[in-house]
C-alpha cells in the first residue's frame, strides 16, 4: 500500500487496525514511485511491545512505523517532532514538551481561548521539512493515541517548547537550547546512522524562517493568551 505523508510517498502495510484507519486519509494511488518502503515485522512488534509500561501491540506499531518513518525523511531535509501541532490563521505551530508536562493540554486550551480560528492537526507525533528558509509542518497518520492525525499541512511559523512554571512567560532560546531540546524530542527516533544528518536538518531549521521560543506556563487559559501574544 501507498502513502503520501508529507509529499514523500512511502510503501508500507499496517497489521493492525489502528494505523490502518489513521493511514487511509494518507492513501496514494498515483503514479509516483515510493520514495521509501517501511516493514515492521510481528517479531520487531513483539519484542517492543514486552518492553512498554502498558503493552498495546496496536500503539506499538504505530511507534514504530513512526520511528522508521522518520529515519527515512532525514536526507530529504525532514524530521518529526514530538509535539501537538496546531494551525491558526493558515500558520503551523508546534508546542513541544517532554511527556507529562502538557503539551496538548496547553494546545486545548487554545482551542477554547480561540474556537474556531484554531484547529490541532496532530496531538503528538507532525513532521517538518526544510525547502531553504521556508519550512512546512505535515500531519502524519502517526498517533499519540489521541486520535488526532490529519492529513493537512501549513507553513511552520514557530516550534515552541514547553516548561511548567506558576507564571506565564515567553523568550526565545540560545542556538545552543535549541538544538538540545529538538535533538531530546527527535532522539528516541533516530539511530546512530542518521544522527549526523539529523544534525544538519537541525542547522538548517534554525537558520530558516521559522521561530523558536521556550513558553513557562500553568495550565490556566491565561497561558494561551500569553503565548498567543507573543508568538503569532
Amino acid at each position: 500500500m501507498k502513502y503520501l505523508i508529507a509529499d514523500l510517498v512511502a510503501e508500507f502495510t499496517p497489521k493492525y487496525e489502528n494505523l490502518r484507519l489513521l493511514a487511509e486519509q494518507f492513501r496514494y494511488d498515483g503514479s509516483r514511485l515510493p520514495d521509501f518502503t517501511l516493514k515492521v515485522t510481528d517479531e520487531r512488534i513483539e519484542k517492543t511491545d514486552a518492553r512498554m509500561s502498558v503493552p498495546d501491540k496496536e500503539k506499538t506499531e504505530n511507534f514504530l512505523y513512526a520511528a522508521d518513518f522518520n529515519r527515512s525523511i532525514i536526507k530529504h531535509g525532514g524530521m518529526l517532532v514530538h509535539s501537538s501541532g496546531i494551525i491558526t490563521d493558515g500558520k503551523a505551530y508546534l508546542f513541544s514538551a517532554d511527556s507529562g508536562v502538557g503539551k496538548s493540554t496547553h494546545t486545548r486550551l487554545w482551542l477554547r481561548e480561540f474556537g474556531d480560528r484554531v484547529h490541532i492537526f496532530n496531538d503528538d507525533k507532525p513532521v517538518i521539512r526544510i525547502y531553504g528558509k521556508d519550512v512546512t509542518a505535515y500531519g502524519t497518520p502517526f498517533d499519540g493515541g489521541s486520535g488526532i492525525a490529519l492529513n493537512e499541512s501549513a507553513p511552520l511559523k514557530a516550534i515552541v517548547f514547553i516548561e511548567r512554571g506558576d507564571r506565564n512567560s515567553v523568550r526565545v532560546p540560545s542556538s545552543k537550547e535549541i538544538i538540545q531540546k529538538l535533538y531530546f524530542q527527535t532522539s528516541r527516533l533516530v539511530n546512530s546512522e542518521t544522527a549526523q544528518s539529523m544534525l544538519q536538518n537541525f542547522e538548517a531549521l534554525i537558520n530558516s524562517n521559522v521561530k523558536f521560543y521556550i513558553l513557562t506556563c500553568n495550565m490556566n487559559p491565561e497561558a494561551a493568551q500569553v503565548a498567543y501574544n507573543a508568538i503569532v
